[in-house]
């Protein structure tokens, strides 16, 4: 459908994609509450548990997008003969 997400593209997907890459590579700063709590709640699970998680998450949106659309498409079926 393009780019732009007016039409229907991946203009919005792929600029949080970018922001989410800047944050990760930049790391947390200052003002970040990682800082504030002095890197506290940093475990070597939680990097796993949060891809865990959202796959998860991934997967049942994409599943119930899909049983979506194909209910709509139901009973859409083209003439076999014109």
């Amino acid at each position: 459908n393009g780019f732009f997400a007016q039409a229907g593209g991946y203009e919005y997907a792929v600029s949080l994609g970018l922001t989410a890459a800047g944050l990760a590579v930049s790391g947390p700063g200052r003002f970040s509450l990682d800082h504030l709590l002095g890197h506290a709640v940093n475990r070597n699970w939680m990097v796993p548990a949060a891809l865990a998680v959202t796959a998860a998450a991934t997967t049942v949106v994409v599943g119930a997008r899909n049983r979506r659309v194909r209910r709509a498409a139901e009973g859409q079926q083209e003439p076999l003969f014109d």
